[in-house]
């Protein structure tokens, strides 16, 4: 059955209910082609919960002990992604367009490895704490929350990465032509966002009976898949150059690692996972892994 809403600017949203969660629920809106929650937190909202809350509640939920250090204890796996970003960057632009901004830069994690490959680099942060800890390893971030009103201030760009940033925001649309905004003449966009609801989730909750775990308001407003986010882009004129994917934990619990909800467990996969990556990598078969990710997106995985 299709319903309707209208978000707090009257736009209307429309669609079939794909799941619910604490007071919201989750619809594939035929009006703006991706899977979204109803109804929409405000931007009002979004931007004090990001710059006070988020983090904290981040570290609390997850139970590190130290989050920045685990973070830090996970960059020589995480340089291999980094790299594979810039090289993909460079080679769609010339030695003389060098520039990006990461919108949500997080702890600047990314932006160091790109500023030791010679780019120039900006961050936009709107956690408090992740701005600071960026500003200690000499980035420049500013800690703002990024909308349509306050980008101009940010410069121009030949790369702009949003990294787990889409399926944050009230009006991902409105966000893109930001974007085009921020870009040079034939610069580049860089998203990544989670694939939820995708066929290997879907087995698992058919099979076990279990929650849609992945459903997580306020946080993740916004589900996209392949399509649905290519298809965003296409709609304020972009063309898909690349289509990548990462490591499908849900194929851990469809062997049986029920890690969702244990921490302990979820903590054993992540290392497996990225001892899996590093050893290819160490190896010399990063380009294997590479292959073999472009393909699992084919699939829509």
């Amino acid at each position: 059955m299709i319903k309707k809403w209208t978000d707090s600017s009257g736009g209307l949203h429309e669609g079939k209910i794909w799941g619910a969660k604490e007071g919201f629920k989750v619809i594939a809106c035929v009006n703006c082609g991706f899977k979204h929650v109803v109804p929409i937190p405000t931007e009002e909202f979004l931007s004090n919960y990001y710059k006070e809350e988020y983090i904290k509640k981040r570290v609390n939920r997850k139970n590190y002990p130290n989050f920045y250090k685990k973070m830090e204890g996970d960059v020589p796996w995480l340089e291999v992604f980094y790299n594979e970003k810039y090289d993909l960057f460079e080679k769609y632009l010339d030695k003389n367009n060098r520039s990006i901004v990461d919108i949500g830069s997080g702890l600047g994690l990314f932006l160091s490895t790109g500023k030791k490959r010679g780019w120039q680099t900006k961050g936009v942060e709107p956690s408090k704490e992740s701005c600071v800890y960026s500003k200690g390893l000499g980035l420049d971030v500013s800690n703002i929350y990024l909308n349509e009103h306050n980008y101009r201030k940010i410069g121009k760009y030949d790369v702009v990465h949003m990294n787990e940033v889409l399926e944050h925001l009230p009006d991902p649309n409105k966000m893109m032509q930001v974007v085009k905004d921020l870009l040079n003449p034939n610069g580049l966009i860089c998203i990544v966002s989670p694939n939820d609801f995708n066929p290997l989730q879907v087995a698992y909750v058919e099979s076990s009976k279990s929650v849609e775990w992945w459903i997580s308001p306020p946080e993740h407003i916004n589900y996209f898949n392949h399509d649905s986010a290519s298809a965003l882009l296409e709609k304020h004129g972009f063309n898909i150059v690349e289509q990548t994917s990462t490591f499908p934990l849900e194929m851990f619990l469809l062997m049986g690692d029920k890690y969702v909800g244990n921490n302990i467990l979820g903590t054993e996969i992540h290392l497996k996972r990225s001892n899996f990556e590093l050893t290819l990598f160490e190896a010399g078969k990063d380009l294997l892994r590479r292959d073999l990710y472009r393909k699992f997106a084919k699939l829509g995985i």
